[in-house]
């Protein structure tokens, strides 16, 4: 980044960055120091962090983009608890889950896991057994399955927080002999379409997802922001996004999310749909996932 950014053939006019490993400050340090707008997306700071909110200690710090991880792992929760309550091994009315979590140190995580809770207040039905640290990894997926599955023998829903997980869960249990969507439901939230394969067939029974499209939303507004048009005029530097599930189900629709967000669709449509650089006459910027696919279509 310094090589780039002292180079005046190279510098860029904004600087579009996911805080990937807490390297956020550090890249908003040499930011400010050549005064470049800096925007961040994906993933943020920390409440509790020293470096405060857009247009304040860095006034370069132009905006900031992230998900409401919080209701995903809720709406996760929601949709495999209504998917439980159809299958027949649950037909006494109680539902046995575990969950998997990401790292504990993942602000991602931990919201999805407080959106679960949520959820697990509005349902007395269900019982959480226990809560697995499995890191967003796969393999320790895998393993949490075969623990809980010996701990807990009557659990039939693995809430995950992200789909490698739920993916790990997956695979363990076809190695078992246990049937995915009949003897247990499972799901995650990324929404990947590298895993598309796993929703269709009705192995993983939700996802949630979508998150990875901030990216596009937050180009229109930096284009708009270098044409003059400060989408922050009214106070507005943050913006939290909301996820969509998609389940088997969706795959009968007109639309699904990996058809509309596919690379062949999304170079076919215009995006200056999305700034008000090209619509003087927008009010307001629609950040809405599902907004979005239905004007795709269009």
């Amino acid at each position: 980044l310094n090589k780039v950014i002292e180079n005046q053939e190279t510098r860029p006019d904004c600087i579009l960055i996911h805080n990937f490993k807490k390297r956020g400050e550090k890249v908003l340090n040499i930011a400010a120091e050549y005064d470049i707008p800096i925007f961040f997306f994906n993933a943020g700071f920390k409440q509790n962090s020293n470096v405060g909110q857009p247009r304040g200690k860095y006034p370069n710090w132009i905006g900031l983009m992230v998900p409401d991880d919080e209701f995903a792992g809720y709406l996760l929760a929601k949709e495999l608890i209504a998917g439980a309550k159809k299958m027949e091994v649950n037909s006494s009315g109680t539902i046995q889950m575990v969950a998997l979590e990401g790292n504990r140190t993942s602000e991602a995580s931990n919201k999805r896991v407080a959106g679960l809770k949520r959820a697990l207040e509005e349902h007395p039905e269900v019982i959480n057994n226990q809560f697995f640290h499995s890191k967003w990894k796969s393999d320790q997926a895998k393993e949490a399955f075969v623990v809980a599955r010996r701990r807990y023998p009557d659990t039939t829903l693995f809430w995950t927080a992200s789909e490698s997980m739920a993916i790990g869960v997956i695979d363990r249990a076809k190695e078992l002999g246990i049937v995915p969507g009949k003897d247990f439901i499972t799901g995650g939230v990324d929404l990947l379409p590298e895993h598309k394969q796993y929703l269709e067939s009705g192995d993983m029974a939700v996802s949630v997802g979508g998150h990875y499209f901030e990216g596009a939303w937050v180009l229109a507004l930096i284009h708009d922001y270098l044409n003059g048009i400060d989408f922050g005029n009214g106070g507005n530097f943050s913006y939290m996004t909301k996820m969509i599930s998609q389940t088997k189900d969706d795959f009968t629709k007109l639309i699904d999310i990996y058809s509309a967000l596919s690379k062949e669709s999304l170079s076919s449509f215009d995006f200056k749909k999305l700034s008000r650089t090209h619509n003087p006459q927008l009010e307001k910027y629609d950040f809405d996932l599902e907004i979005f696919l239905q004007k795709s279509s269009d």
